[in-house]
């Protein structure tokens, strides 16, 4: 460390700029890559990903700079690692996640609402596994139960390169708000990571889009077609002992054999970490459908929820 202390243990990853490091004896610690001078990691093999584009595969060396590494004989500025993970066997020991759940009761109406979500990212030496899921449920007086916002999503990701990779995807969707009682979506593309920087990661994904809706009328659609593109930013800043992040993930989508359909989904969060490994957070949910099945309830949604959340 910079501070000269010295800690033994393993080495987990580097992303969004902390270092996940399981300490002999202690939990997982997350730290902040500017508090640490070195790392020597020998027991596995790694991948890192740099901003400048480099892929690396191998063991972790130490460096005689401090905020230096070394990888296949190059020293490496720890503010330049993009990524960085081990890839052993059994998938299910290269986790990363994090949860969070908020819930809001208006007194007058009787009404409280549960929002949860939650994400893993599950890692291999050129591939990524990304599993996420949210909702938001409202209890209404007489114990009735409304469903009213949900969406499931896995994602497979491969790298060609540190900044391009093909993606599949399938998805399910529920808006009440837009009549939308389910969607099934399958989708593949392409994407690129873009304005990477040691502050801000950026991907933006495209290609076609195959779904299944059903609406509250009782109509069903079947093999609609949409070209989407979808952007995700995350940026993030820490100064001790302080941790914010900001991300949104939006996606437009144009129809194919619906000409004239344009659709938009979004999620924000604006997240600061209390203490280690929990924060408070605000999320905002927004879709829009220029064709919605219920045209009452207007083209637009948007949906604003306060929750605690854990990172592991």
């Amino acid at each position: 460390m910079v501070n000269g202390t010295r800690i033994i243990g393993e080495l987990r990853s580097i992303s969004v700029g902390i270092v996940q490091f399981k300490a002999n004896g202690s939990a997982v610690l997350n730290i902040r890559r500017h508090n640490v001078k070195t790392l020597s990691a020998k027991v596995r093999d790694f991948k890192m990903e740099t901003l400048g584009g480099d892929m690396y595969f191998g063991k972790v060396l130490p460096s005689d700079t401090s905020g230096h590494i070394q990888m296949m004989g190059r020293d490496i500025r720890l503010i330049d690692v993009y990524t960085l993970n081990y890839f052993r066997s059994g998938i299910f020991r290269q986790v990363q996640g994090s949860f969070s759940a908020g819930y809001s009761f208006t007194k007058n109406s009787g009404t409280g609402r549960l929002n949860t979500d939650a994400a893993l990212r599950l890692s291999q030496r050129r591939y990524e596994i990304r599993p996420s899921l949210s909702n938001i449920t409202s209890f209404n007086r007489g114990d009735s139960v409304s469903r009213e916002r949900e969406d499931v999503n896995v994602q497979v990701l491969y790298d060609l390169t540190p900044f391009f990779f093909p993606a599949v995807s399938i998805a399910y969707e529920r808006n009440l708000q837009l009549g939308l009682i389910r969607r099934f979506s399958q989708s593949v593309g392409m994407g690129a990571k873009l304005l990477v920087s040691p502050w801000v990661h950026a991907r933006v994904v495209t290609g076609i889009v195959f779904n299944q809706e059903r609406y509250i009328d009782g109509r069903r659609s079947y093999n609609l077609k949409e070209i989407p593109v979808s952007m995700s930013i995350n940026a993030f800043r820490y100064t001790n002992p302080s941790y914010v992040s900001l991300s949104t993930t939006q996606s437009l989508f144009f129809g194919i054999n619906q000409h004239g359909r344009t659709r938009l989904e979004g999620e924000t969060r604006l997240a600061w970490e209390i203490i280690s490994d929990f924060n408070i957070n605000f999320t905002v949910f927004n879709s829009y459908d220029s064709r919605p099945s219920v045209a009452a309830n207007g083209t637009s949604d948007v949906s604003m929820v306060f929750g605690i959340g854990y990172t592991f």
